[in-house]
């Protein structure tokens, strides 16, 4: 048998092991409390509450006319769009004025957490998103490095807008998720012994596909030119990306999993946006957040994106339940239809009450003195902008939370002309991780010093 003790603590995760058997060890005062259920993950000491970042993804931008104030600081008026966040207001800075170079129509969502041009045009440079080099960083003590989210399940590469923000450090599209009930299940659901058990035959099979692959690979890079053994190269990172998620899974492959209660998945209208008229976006919506949050107070990640609209159409139906006739990208196109533009600020705000509730969700977390809310950062932006949706300027931005991680919100701060990738390296300042080399391929010049 083996314990392992840390400063007297024994891990929240520490198992008795003996021949033949794993034995989960009941909760003890001398373990830390955090993540064993969703009951008792607030009683825990301030040096224990870790640190987490939530990126999310409004495609197409916002009707800047009725959401961006007119005046800035603390005590800045609250615009329309805004006013759902009027109980969060202390908790939360609009940023107005950022911008990605490499955005505009249709096509920021891959620059959104990279910085640089993915995927479009022949100079498309392939980059990590900003997500990955975080978990690569603070991801390790959890279950799940990262969780990727989206309104669409899958990548949607090779498609008119992809349906994930996150890519790998080979610069690969990583599926997103947009399932609520089966994102429950993968963080929630105990497995059966037969099911661990085949998951480990699982990890055979693929290390196993995976050594003959690269056999192969070496062999032939032999014989290819410098050109094709850059190639080549990238491809043997890939592999490699794939071989370190293996692993991370593996290692927690028989660690049991936080103990929540269930949630209500029941059947009726559809969870999964499908575009269809029984589609209820609200309620999958809320059921997306209930889980995020459930994820971060559990413990079983510390890094989450999520696209929760696509550009162009993503199935959300932009509130066609509530009487909307335009799709959300028809009513960016509104050539100043004063019906268009009403249903625009109309949907603005309702996406904004679910933002609302998200972030009343997390405030309602207690961590020891503060809140789940004040030990993360949260954010929310887009990459088209607030004068018109397609543009790659004045882009819609709020942090929101933050507060024990040193975060000094502002109220309305105005950046004119400053990159996105500067709000991403903020938040890597208030987590205390250094950027990278290269980070945002070299878009980001600094952190917004307000904010710290």
């Amino acid at each position: 048998m083996n314990i392992q003790r840390n400063n007297f603590l024994i891990g929240r995760r520490t198992f008795l092991r003996g021949v033949g058997a794993t034995i989960a060890l009941p909760w003890l005062e001398v373990m830390s409390p955090l993540a064993k259920a969703a009951s008792t993950a607030g009683g825990f000491g301030s040096k224990e509450i870790p640190k987490r970042a939530i990126f999310t993804y409004w495609g197409m931008g916002v009707n800047g006319r009725d959401y961006t104030p007119k005046d800035a600081g603390l005590n800045y008026t609250l615009t329309p769009i805004l006013q759902p966040l009027a109980a969060h207001r202390r908790n939360l800075t609009v940023i107005s004025g950022m911008k990605l170079n490499h955005s505009g129509g249709h096509f920021g969502d891959a620059s959104f957490l990279t910085g640089t041009n993915n995927i479009r045009q022949p100079v498309a440079k392939f980059s990590v998103s900003c997500d990955q080099e975080l978990a690569a960083v603070i991801g390790k003590a959890t279950r799940f490095p990262v969780l990727t989210l989206g309104v669409r399940r899958g990548t949607g590469f090779g498609e008119g807008q992809v349906s994930t923000l996150s890519w790998s450090p080979s610069g690969n599209p990583l599926p997103a998720e947009n399932r609520p009930d089966v994102l429950f299940d993968r963080l929630f659901r105990t497995e059966n012994t037969a099911e661990i058990a085949a998951r480990e035959q699982g990890f055979g099979r693929q290390h196993g596909v995976l050594d003959a692959v690269l056999e192969d690979a070496k062999r032939l890079n032999a014989k290819l030119g410098k050109d094709d053994q850059a190639r080549l190269d990238e491809f043997f990172t890939s592999v490699r990306d794939v071989e370190q998620r293996m692993a991370e899974e593996r290692k927690w492959l028989h660690t049991d999993k936080p103990k929540v209660a269930p949630l209500d998945f029941s059947k009726g209208k559809s969870i999964e946006p499908s575009g269809k008229a029984e589609f209820d976006y609200r309620r999958y919506q809320r059921l997306m957040f209930d889980v995020i949050a459930l994820a971060l107070q559990t413990d079983s990640t510390r890094v989450i994106s999520y696209m929760a609209r696509k550009d162009a159409q993503d199935g959300t139906g932009s509130w066609k339940s509530m009487g909307n006739p335009y799709g959300y990208h028809d009513m960016t196109h509104h050539g100043e239809d004063p019906k268009k533009l009403e249903w625009l600020t109309k949907s603005d705000t309702l996406y904004m009450e679910e933002w609302a509730y998200f972030l009343a969700r997390l405030k309602a977390v207690k961590e020891g003195d503060a809140t789940l809310l004040d030990h993360a950062l949260v954010a929310y932006s887009s990459s088209g902008g607030t004068l018109n949706a397609h543009h790659n300027h004045h882009l819609p931005a709020l942090l929101c939370g933050g507060a024990r991680l040193g975060v000094k919100h502002q109220g309305h701060l105005i950046k004119d002309d400053t990159m996105l990738g500067n709000l991403w390296q903020t938040m890597f300042d208030r987590m205390g991780v250094p950027v990278p080399a290269s980070f945002q391929g070299g878009e980001a010049n600094g952190i917004v010093k307000e904010l710290v």
